[in-house]
């Protein structure tokens, strides 16, 4: 008997022995682990792909268009200001943000975060794409996200990792 894990983005991961999947997705790199582990044959299978597909295309026209309703050709900069008065300066190409990722440093010190903790992908002139590929969760203004699914951030945040708080701040 095979069995398979479903990624949120609508990849489907065969295996042989029920433990042996990859660490990371081979479409998205997310990691493997969060997702259920199902019979290949399952009926869910092919629901679980279906909607992933489904939720990836209509997060992605939303992207498109923001992206097409707020172009302007100038370009912004993020950082998070942590409470100590750190900052972590996020990549114009984005990252993941955690104690061994990005902001290791400024983050060693709050073992509650994760190593690999937020996902963060800048998006131009509408803001920053987040996923919590964390553990212990990721609020934004003090609402959880949702595991493993981007969210479109947009202007000044507070953006609190397990419960470690940040300020996004942007920089044109």
């Amino acid at each position: 008997m095979a069995f398979c894990k479903v990624c949120s983005c609508g990849e489907k991961i065969v295996f042989a022995r029920r433990m042996g999947y990859p660490d990371t997705c081979p479409k998205c790199g997310r990691r493997i682990a969060d997702f259920p582990t199902l019979p290949e044959n399952d009926p869910q299978v092919e629901e679980l792909v279906k909607r992933a597909n489904i939720e990836s295309d209509v997060a992605s026209q939303q992207i498109e268009t923001e992206v097409e309703e707020n172009a302007t050709p100038n370009v912004a900069f993020y950082s998070l200001l942590l409470s100590n008065g750190k900052e972590i300066h996020i990549p114009p190409e984005g990252g993941i943000i955690g104690r061994t990722e990005l902001g290791g440093e400024e983050l060693a010190e709050y073992p509650s975060v994760s190593r690999k903790h937020l996902r963060i992908t800048p998006r131009r002139d509408i803001g920053l794409l987040i996923e919590d590929i964390s553990s212990y969760g990721t609020l934004v203004n003090g609402t959880r996200i949702e595991k493993n699914l981007p969210t479109l951030i947009k202007g000044e945040t507070t953006i609190t990792l397990c419960n470690v708080e940040t300020h996004l701040i942007t920089k044109e």
